[in-house]
């Protein structure tokens, strides 16, 4: 019962800082299964976020997780963006989806199973669900905010719209795929 409410609570609060509110019931029937590969010339390029210069932070006497993470990589939060959103750099996408969840394959990279709702994800509070005949994800840690929008174009064109907010920064990255035939 009392975990119940807290995961309710914390849906209650990720809806309302993320500003948008998602329906668990893909009401359009958009089906996004099946190998995608990327189309270069129709995304955007994709700058090497992993190499940019960190930006000068106090040491904390008692970092978190989060923070020792970024000091180990390179104090950006626009790296650890990169590494945990591999759609970013995918050159191929295998997708599996049902009613209540999707299961990513990247290529280069590793496999992701986004459920609709709210889940904790690493150090990630993800909220994913449907905005009309869009899949939204938008995955909010410290300081950083990453929206994915998944949407069909045609039969054979999705496209992936990441927006980023992390160092101060905000960046939107379109990255296009085809479906193999």
């Amino acid at each position: 019962m009392i975990r119940a409410a807290t995961v309710g609570l914390l849906g209650l609060v990720l809806l309302g800082c993320s500003g948008v509110e998602l329906s668990p019931v893909n009401t359009a029937g958009v089906d996004f299964s099946g190998e995608w590969l990327i189309d270069f010339g129709e995304s955007d390029q994709v700058p090497d976020l992993r190499n940019r210069a960190p930006r000068k932070q106090k040491r904390r006497l008692n970092p978190t997780v989060r923070d020792e993470a970024l000091r180990i990589g390179d104090g950006s939060g626009l790296a650890f963006v990169t590494h945990d959103f591999q759609v970013l750099h995918a050159d191929k996408l295998q997708i599996e989806q049902n009613r209540d969840s999707m299961g990513i394959r990247y290529f280069p990279g590793v496999y992701r199973d986004v459920t609709w709702g709210t889940r904790q994800r690493g150090l990630w509070e993800v909220y994913a669900g449907w905005e009309e005949q869009e899949l939204v994800i938008i995955s909010e840690a410290k300081d950083l905010k990453v929206s994915e929008r998944f949407a069909r174009v045609a039969t054979d064109v999705l496209v992936v719209n990441v927006s980023v907010d992390a160092d101060g920064e905000e960046m939107d990255i379109k990255r296009t795929f085809r479906r193999r035939r």
